[in-house]
């Protein structure tokens, strides 16, 4: 054995991981699926995702949709044709038409919120109404009784999930808001600076704006400062997800944290789970919290009084 060892040192042997496949039914490999490569939700996903598969052994392949839903099926036919272990699949758009191939191949598939899909496939929910009820809490504890709200575009669910979540919230604390006082925008920067301009443009103008993502908050932010009003002096102002870029601008953004890293641990265990128990349909639910920095404040006709 030493004289093996010895010899594979000087060749610098590297062991085929698709020989050792053929022998333990295992690649050894993952599949990722998100929506969009280049949106900065991302990131820290997939960061989280493969430093679990690296500690563990596991190599990670992942790619995206650019949040089109005929390109999952493509996707989800790469990773076979690569031979994944399993596929943890969260993207904004999905068709369980497209999930019956790797299914019936016996390659698992792991879903992060996908609600419609909870009771057939291992699934990890965020239940945003967590987030939004302390987002609630928190502006109502300042003064605030006139919000709005800028939503996502109706095509992608998730961003309709979070629109749900924050009417249900927004009802159950005695808030009505009507059709005007919810801006449609397209998840981006630009979107959100456009649905913020309408929503200011309002009489009367809310006091408090909560958008769908950070993105849609920065342009909002982008939008107030245009209009030379104030944030959170004259509009207190709230995104969702916690991206880096919420801490940077200025003001720091108040804004709802998504347990990204914690959803891609959770996903990965699951992978492993249904990949050991086989049919079992776990479901696991995380909640998103506020984190307040200094985007909102007492509204500006309160403290005069």
């Amino acid at each position: 054995m030493a004289r093996v060892r010895k010899a594979i040192e000087e060749m610098n042997y590297v062991p085929n991981s698709s020989a050792r496949s053929l022998r333990v039914g295992r690649t050894r490999l993952f599949g990722l699926i998100i929506s969009d490569v280049n949106n900065p939700f991302f990131p820290e996903l997939i960061d989280a995702f493969e430093s679990l598969a690296a500690a563990h052994g596991i190599g990670v392949i992942f790619t995206h949709t650019n949040y089109e839903l005929e390109r999952l099926d493509s996707c989800i036919r790469r990773m076979i044709e690569r031979r994944v272990d399993a596929i943890a699949i969260m993207t904004s758009e999905i068709d369980e038409r497209f999930l019956r191939q790797p299914m019936k191949l016996g390659v698992p598939i792991v879903l992060m919120n996908q609600r419609q899909l909870a009771a057939r496939y291992p699934n990890v929910l965020v239940e945003y109404a967590t987030g939004y009820r302390e987002a609630m809490d928190h502006l109502l504890f300042l003064g605030h009784r006139d919000f709005g709200f800028i939503a996502g575009p109706p095509q992608l669910s998730s961003a309709q999930d979070r629109k749900a979540a924050f009417k249900t919230v927004s009802q159950a604390h005695g808030v009505h808001l009507g059709p005007e006082r919810i801006v449609a925008g397209d998840m981006h920067v630009e979107g959100g600076r456009s649905a913020m301009r309408e929503l200011l443009a309002r009489s009367p103008r809310p006091t408090a704006v909560l958008a769908t993502n950070d993105l849609m908050a920065v342009g909002a932010l982008q939008a107030a400062h245009e209009a030379g009003i104030r944030v959170p002096e004259d509009i207190s102002l709230i995104g969702f997800d916690d991206l880096p870029i919420a801490s940077m601008v200025s003001p720091p953004l108040t804004t709802i944290r998504h347990p990204r890293r914690e959803l891609a641990a959770r996903a990965f265990a699951l992978l492993q789970n249904a990949l050991q128990e086989g049919n079992a349909l776990p479901e696991l639910i995380l909640h998103p919290h506020l984190v307040i920095r200094e985007s909102t404040a007492s509204p500006a006709r309160r403290r005069r009084r």
